[in-house]
């Protein structure tokens, strides 16, 4: 069941991917929808991958579209657009809301790839080693502000 109140939709989606080798470790992409109007999505794969995308989000009923701009970087050469553009579907199971991307997303390896986003909180963190990804709400913030001075208006 999609989303009934779209005041509800900001906070913090994750989704991780488990690798079938013991060598890799998990990857993880952190949505962080601002109640604002902004976003900010992380992917980090130690080792291997960290990207960020920051612009503005939006409800378009039972969807929620993503529309910014952003940067990779990886362990393996890649030509990566830097504009960013992605509808998500709302959705819920046993009260928790989700996101869905439905298809994969071409050229932003973790941050393109289908499967859903678990809502964790409003103002959660994630940030399991603790080397990367921002410690605090307000460094989410920050980031937003900082990848919105370097990247040019769409």
């Amino acid at each position: 069941m999609p989303f009934e109140d779209s005041g509800n939709d900001a906070g913090t989606y994750l989704k991780v991917f488990r690798f079938s080798t013991r060598s890799n470790p998990d990857a993880f992409v952190v949505l962080h929808l601002r109640p604002q109007g902004l976003f900010l999505v992380l992917g980090y794969w130690r080792g291997f991958e960290r990207s960020v995308v920051a612009g503005h989000w939006s409800r378009r009923g039972a969807e929620i579209e993503l529309d910014g701009r952003g940067e990779m970087a990886m362990d393996c050469p890649s030509d990566a657009p830097t504009r960013f553009h992605r509808i998500l579907a709302t959705d819920s199971q046993a009260q928790t809301p989700m996101l869905v991307a439905a298809s994969e997303l071409s050229g932003w390896s973790l941050l393109g790839r289908a499967g859903t986003f678990t809502y964790v909180g409003r103002d959660t963190v994630i940030n399991p080693q603790g080397d990367w990804l921002p410690p605090t709400i307000k460094d989410v913030d920050l980031w937003i502000d900082r990848l919105a001075a370097i990247t040019p208006s769409q």
